[in-house]
Formats: structure tokens, sequence, C-alpha cells
């Protein structure tokens, strides 16, 4: 359920985002036991196991939280992963993700972006579930806060270092889990949950300058930092 966006964006940006959504099944309301499966979502792979985690926390949404797992799984089950690369998905995904930062433990941590700037982004932060809510108050520019932990060889390497390199290569200096994505466009708000671990973390932004193909990367220009877990 998890998905990384590509270090190197450049045209047909698609938006993927973590879906919950599955069959009801008997409903045993528990927020901790919701909570628990929309962070254990992110790091699901394959059908098998992202299925097992859907019913999780299907089964476990609270009353007032049902209502939009109903509408996201409805969704889903009508369009599949195609619903995550539109405008009603991210609507939906929202919808869910708003409540999760209002309901959910954990720490809260407001980001705003701006041409070319995140505010509000700590410089340490406790481990833990965490809960961000990020904001884009730029005036037409779309953006994205893409937050993933580095490795041990990561922790040493310089940042733009990393940025530079394609995919792959860049993989070999980041950890694979336990991370955050978060896409807002101009005006919007997005939430993410997340499990931060004790590390090193990066953030940065991937949108093209202007959403064109050959507009430098916003990270190019200044949208990018990294925050301590202790």
């Amino acid at each position: 359920m998890r998905r990384i966006v590509s270090l190197l964006v450049a045209a047909g940006l698609a938006v993927s985002l973590i879906a919950l959504a599955g069959p009801a099944g008997a409903q045993t309301s528990s927020l901790s036991a919701f909570c628990a499966a929309r962070l254990e979502g992110n790091d699901a792979q394959g059908k098998a196991a992202n299925l097992a985690v859907m019913n999780k926390a299907v089964a476990a949404a609270p009353a007032d939280i049902l209502p939009a797992m109903t509408a996201l799984r409805a969704a889903y089950e009508k369009k599949g992963e195609k619903l995550f690369n539109s405008p009603a998905g991210l609507a939906l995904i929202t919808a869910l993700d708003s409540q999760v930062y209002d309901k959910c433990p954990g720490t809260k941590v407001p980001v705003t972006a701006i041409d070319y700037e995140f505010q509000g982004m700590p410089a340490t932060l406790p481990a833990g579930p965490t809960n961000f809510k990020f904001t884009n108050n730029a005036p037409k520019e779309d953006h994205m806060l893409v937050i993933q932990k580095l490795n041990a060889k990561g922790e040493t390497m310089n940042l733009d270092d990393i940025l530079a390199l394609p995919e792959k290569k860049a993989n070999q200096y980041l950890e694979q889990t336990g991370g955050a994505f978060m896409y807002a466009p101009a005006g919007q708000t997005f939430y993410s949950p997340a499990n931060l671990t004790p590390g090193k973390y990066f953030y940065a932004c991937f949108v093209p300058q202007g959403g064109k193909k050959n507009g430098k990367p916003h990270f190019m220009l200044g949208m990018k930092g990294t925050f301590t877990v202790q």
C-alpha cells in the first residue's frame, strides 16, 4: 500500500496514495486498533498483505470514521488503484486521513509549503506515531512533501548528492519503510500518518517547476532538508 515517489520527477506526475479499503466484515470498533492498522498499512507489501491490513482498518473503524472508510472502500472497489491518480481519490483519502490526524495518537506536525520553501518542519522529532498535516499555501504551484529515512550509509552522504542520483542508486542510501508521502495542489491540505523510528530523515518536493516536463524539481529550488528522530 505504501508508495515512494520517484527521486527524479519529470513528466506525467502521478499521485500514488495509500488506500485503506476492503470488505467491511464484523465491526469491532476500536480507535486504537484502527490507528494501528492505518500505520501498518504504510508498509504492507503485496495484495494478500494489503487486504489483511485493509480488513483490519475497516473492521476497527469507529462510527465517526466509518463513513469515510465506507466511501473510500466503495470507490476503491469500483476503480482500484486508478482511483488514487484522480482528484476524487485525493479527496477521499484526505477525508479519511484528516480524521486520523485529529483523532489518532502521536505527535502532530503541521507543515506549510510556499514557493519554494517548507515552513514548520522541526529539526528534531520524537520517535513513534507521527501525524503530518501538509498545507500548500502557494498561489499556483502544486507541492509534495516526501519524507524518507536515510540508512547508515545515507547518513554519511550529502543530501544533494543523494537527490542527484537515479532512483535505483539513491535507494542504496534509503530505508524502504517508515516514510510518508503528501501531495497537495495549490490551496489544499493533505495528511499522512507515519511511524518514525530513531535516525535521520530527509524531506523534499519533487514536483517540476510550473508542472512542465523540463521544469526544475522544487528540491533544486530549496524545498529540501533533513530532520532527526530521537
